[in-house]
């Protein structure tokens, strides 16, 4: 995949999806990277590679993926049977393991305190993910400020409900939002 920054330059908002039916709307969307937040051992590789055909990135939420281990051996099998763009996790050692397997990575993060943005901040520096995504989404304090001490790409996502919320992320230095609302897939960065 190309630089994370450029994927999402004109269209800086990610489909999160849950459900299956968000997940058929997701391909259909003007999105380039989709977030795919629930699978099960049935029907991930199905959903991978629907995306692929549509020309999209699918990034899967690894910890989320029902009836598969979340240890190295599985993501070794995720990547052998379906091989997607990337995975998404809160589990640093996961990170680095994905990284070996050459895929993307981001690695999720809650915060709600001083002590989890400090931190965030140092999981960032080590473990070196290919961008980090902040929840909850509404905080571009703190989008800033992990945006001044980490050079990663920043993903927002959560609690995210209006237009205006995503124009405050990113102007405070996030390069997309995630979001499982369809009415905010339509948002263009600049509208």
């Amino acid at each position: 995949m190309e630089d994370i920054r450029e994927v999402l330059k004109d269209y800086p908002i990610i489909p999160a999806c849950r459900t299956k039916d968000q997940f058929k709307d997701a391909l259909e969307s003007e999105a380039r990277i989709i977030f795919v937040l629930e699978a099960n051992i049935s029907d991930y590789k199905e959903k991978i590679n629907a995306a692929k055909d549509r020309g999209k990135y699918s990034f899967i939420h690894f910890d989320l993926i029902g009836g598969l281990a979340q240890d190295d051996d599985a993501l070794e099998y995720l990547k052998q049977t379906a091989d997607p763009t990337g995975i998404i996790t809160t589990r640093k050692n996961l990170i680095a393991k994905a990284k070996k397997l050459e895929m993307n990575t981001i690695q999720r993060m809650f915060l709600i305190d001083t002590t989890s943005i400090a931190s965030a901040i140092n999981m960032a520096r080590q473990t070196k993910p290919d961008a980090i995504e902040i929840m909850p989404g509404i905080a571009p304090k703190v989008i800033r400020a992990i945006k001044n001490r980490v050079d990663i790409p920043i993903i927002t996502g959560g609690l995210m409900t209006e237009e205006a919320e995503i124009r405050m992320a990113i102007k405070a230095g996030a390069v997309a939002a995630s979001l499982s609302k369809k009415k905010l897939w339509n948002y263009k960065y600049g509208d």
